[in-house]
């Protein structure tokens, strides 16, 4: 997650404002001059769950020593917090071949557990495509501002890409932003 946020942070992609941490201590401190809702990460492979859209300060710092204490392994090496964003979230799809982009499809997922969306992250309970949330013009700007972009960032940094690139984006008023690459 860190990776993909320098990435897209060093080639102008939008997405949150976020801050990268090894020592939880920082990550606390970080948290509560930011305030909430905010969003805690462990940086690698969680298998859907070690993201935390915390909705209150102390939400969060419980989701940074959950982290710290090792309940996601080696994907709670690194804790990413990010600035929340507000919209709809999506998926969108696209082969990649270096620089060569094939737009796939959208697809929208229930993710958390819980009547109404209540609880935390499932890792996945169901999903339905295409997502009208993704209109034709929506479409456009991400291939246009993100898909595209991290094709050709990842073949200038010197990690040429090849086969489905699969961006987490959230769509706010400001346009789509990227929350997650898979």
């Amino acid at each position: 997650k860190g990776f993909s946020r320098d990435l897209c942070c060093r080639h102008g992609i939008p997405g949150p404002e976020y801050a990268r941490f090894t020592e939880p201590t920082a990550a606390l401190e970080y948290v509560r001059s930011r305030g909430a809702p905010i969003v805690v990460k462990a940086d690698g492979l969680a298998a859907g769950k070690g993201v935390t859209v915390a909705t209150t300060v102390s939400e969060a710092e419980n989701a940074i020593l959950e982290i710290e204490k090792g309940s996601f392994g080696s994907a709670g090496s690194e804790i990413v917090i990010e600035e929340c964003l507000k919209g709809e979230e999506a998926s969108f799809f696209a082969l990649v071949n270096g620089e060569t982009v094939l737009p796939l499809a959208s697809a929208q997922d229930h993710k958390a557990v819980g009547e109404g969306d209540t609880g935390p992250n499932t890792g996945g309970m169901g999903c339905y495509s295409p997502t009208p949330v993704i209109t034709s013009s929506i479409e456009t700007q991400i291939i246009q501002d993100i898909i595209t972009p991290v094709a050709r960032a990842m073949v200038v940094e010197g990690y040429p890409y090849v086969g489905v690139l699969y961006a987490g984006v959230m769509i706010t008023e400001s346009g789509p932003q990227v929350l997650e690459f898979n």
